[in-house]
């Protein structure tokens, strides 16, 4: 069987760092159809909750967030391992799960963005994990990781189908 070809696109930014130069980051980020990417400067503006709120819209779907930034070796790793999980349960529960990456940009002359997504998701390290469902009252948290394994990231989201089944039937 031959694997989907990947698909990437370039994102660059230049920073000034002293007078008369500048740092150029760039990162590659994955346009994956079974993982939503959603850039952090999106989310600007809206409260704590309404961030999450977000990203987690409907009853009876179980959300699973990768919170990532720029430089992130630990992130890195852990994104394709990301898009197989999203690829192998969204061919196996279909629109029961949706996964969604929050990408976090970063430089070492501004760390502005890292450290408003630390304040707005309340997360120590990158790469952290969320799982959240909606219920009528609002988002709830299932599960929090930083760098956890895929295998205990699939057991959360399978485990949480029934919960988010039981807030939609709820309604």
């Amino acid at each position: 069987m031959e694997s989907p070809k990947q698909e990437f696109v370039l994102i660059s930014t230049i920073q000034p760092v002293f007078w008369g130069t500048v740092l150029i980051v760039s990162s590659q980020v994955s346009t994956e159809k079974n993982v939503e990417l959603v850039e952090f400067q999106s989310l600007k503006g809206l409260s704590d909750g309404g961030a999450v709120g977000s990203l987690v819209k409907e009853l009876g779907v179980v959300y699973v967030t990768a919170i990532t930034r720029d430089g992130c070796s630990g992130c890195m790793k852990q994104e394709p391992l990301f898009r197989e999980l999203a690829r192998k349960l969204r061919l196996d529960l279909a629109e029961r799960v949706h996964f969604s990456n929050v990408h976090i940009r970063y430089a070492d002359g501004d760390r502005t963005e890292s450290w408003e997504s630390k304040r707005m998701f309340r997360h120590a390290a990158y790469p952290t994990y969320l799982v959240n469902v909606r219920s009528k009252d609002g988002v709830l948290e299932v599960f929090r990781a930083v760098y956890p394994t895929m295998e205990e990231l699939e057991k959360q989201t399978r485990e949480s189908l029934d919960l988010a089944k039981f807030y939609k039937d709820e309604v």
